[in-house]
């Protein structure tokens, strides 16, 4: 005799809440897996570190034929011989991150070639003194935001010297040492430096959008879906389109042991946005 497995029904989880005010309608990324109701949910904010491709650009289509390194996401920066400076990932296509298509944000013919997809756009102040200091590349995790850093020299010194870092809200997230490693507020790089700094130089770090659709919270992601903001209200198939649905994203109490993707980090975030979990 078969066993019939009964499945998650809309607002399982649901103990309490404010009915319309605590629901809202978003757009959900695709996924290759259905997501159930008491899906916790976080939003893709921020594009994806670094990657390197093989792909082709015809009009604002991108063609990826093979992944070098890295995961394509809307709001990185491509380069490569052939491809228009400053041209972004604007939308997914039959691409997820890997092979397949991307729409871009400049109308170009680039015949294949590797093409680097960053992040993160470094630039240097228009007015440095140490025009050959340099920031190579930028790695993204955990806590980047979109939007622009500011890495300010405060301390200039032969060869060496202190910078600050400010996040795209004024935050200051850190100190660094130039030729030493820095981390914080999302971020990792080296400032190198070639002719001496001088106080005031400096570079901005612009640092991508991604999609802003929703996505399964993960704890270990650094695209935004890390945060945890919201619980899926009721099923949503496997699509290779982006969906609306439907997820609690405030003003509720609910049933931790009816949560997908539940975990204790997961708890800050929920409670910030008036969702307990009991």
């Amino acid at each position: 005799m078969a066993t019939l497995v009964e499945g998650v029904h809309t607002a399982e989880f649901m103990l309490s809440s404010l009915d319309m005010l605590s629901r809202e309608k978003v757009t959900v990324d695709r996924s290759a897996a259905a997501l159930v109701a008491g899906t916790v949910m976080g939003k893709k904010t921020v594009a994806g570190s670094a990657a390197s491709v093989t792909g082709s650009i015809s009009g604002t289509t991108l063609t990826v034929t093979a992944v070098g390194s890295g995961t394509l996401t809307v709001g990185q920066t491509l380069s490569g011989s052939g491809v228009t400076a400053g041209t972004k990932i604007t939308a997914l296509g039959t691409g997820t991150g890997g092979t397949g298509t991307y729409t871009v944000s400049a109308s170009q013919t680039a015949s294949s070639t590797t093409i680097t997809a960053a992040g993160a756009v470094i630039t240097a102040f228009s007015g440095n003194t140490g025009s050959s200091g340099t920031i190579a590349s930028v790695a993204l995790s955990a806590g980047a935001k979109p939007g622009t850093y500011k890495v300010v020299i405060v301390e200039p010194a032969t060869n060496a010297g202190t910078f600050t870092v400010e996040d795209p809200d004024g935050v200051l997230v850190g100190r660094g040492t130039v030729a030493v490693a820095f981390s914080g507020g999302g971020l990792a790089f080296t400032v190198t430096d070639a002719t001496d700094f001088v106080a005031g130089d400096g570079f901005d770090i612009v640092v991508g959008s991604n999609s802003g659709n929703y996505a399964a919270y993960a704890s270990g992601n650094a695209d935004g879906t890390q945060n945890a903001l919201a619980i899926l209200y009721d099923n949503v198939p496997d699509s290779t389109t982006e969906q609306q649905a439907v997820v609690i994203a405030r003003l509720a109490e609910v049933k931790g042991s009816a949560l997908t993707g539940y975990d204790a980090s997961a708890t800050a975030g929920l409670a910030a946005v008036n969702i307990i979990v009991r």
